[in-house]
């Protein structure tokens, strides 16, 4: 009887149950696989810009402008004899009008400067003068004429002027500034002049006016 137990003890153990011990593998499941359509990624170009090269800016070199010179017309040739001069021996003398003088002063200093310093206030006559052989100095004896404060429609002289300058070439006109010390009046004027054309040294300053009044005026 324990022979039979065994027995089934023994087949017990060999005959394979439905314990929850035996584990069958899992049985793979049928899968369908789907055919995956594998899309390469898009790279977006991007548009890359060039870096802009600056060129160096080349500075002109500023080559200063030679001015154009201007050429002076050269001056007319005077004719000689002058006309509308009067004529005494080799001697010509003018009167010059007041355009006339002040063109002399502008290419006179000296008469330019006496015109603005003194004319204004004291009596000024302004001549022109010629000599047909030239001089070292001129000499030009003048008088102030005035009215006559006792009659008034008569002129007499106020007093004496002496002007001295320097001489000029031959057939040349130079001008020449008389300069009283006679102040501007009603009437007042130099007139009755002479003009001397000297050789040598001459007689006092040059250039030099010499006023002297009247013995009756001083």
């Amino acid at each position: 009887m324990k022979r039979l137990i065994a027995v089934v003890i023994a087949l017990s153990l060999i005959i394979p149950g439905q314990a929850s011990a035996a584990t069958k593998k899992p049985t793979p499941k049928p899968t369908t696989s789907k055919s995956k359509v594998v899309t390469k990624p898009v790279v977006k170009k991007t548009a890359t810009k060039k870096p802009v090269v600056k060129k160096p800016v080349v500075k002109k070199k500023v080559v200063p402008r030679k001015k154009p010179r201007v050429k002076l017309k050269p001056k007319a040739p005077i004719k000689w004899p002058p006309p509308g001069f009067e004529k005494k021996g080799e001697l010509y003398a003018k009167t010059a009008t007041p355009k006339e003088l002040l063109i002399a002063g502008s290419e006179n200093k000296y008469i330019q400067a006496n015109l603005i310093a003194k004319c204004h206030t004291t009596a000024c006559l302004g001549i022109f003068v010629g000599s047909e052989t030239g001089c070292d100095w001129w000499e030009i004896n003048s008088n102030v004429l005035g009215v006559d404060p006792n009659d008034p429609t008569q002129r007499i002289i106020f007093g004496s002027l002496i002007t001295l300058v320097t001489g000029s070439k031959a057939k040349s006109i130079k001008p020449i500034l008389l300069i009283s010390d006679e102040p501007i009046a009603d009437g007042l004027g130099i007139g009755a002049y002479t003009a001397n054309c000297r050789i040598g040294s001459p007689i006092g300053k040059i250039p030099s006016d010499t006023y002297t009044k009247s013995p009756a005026r001083s």
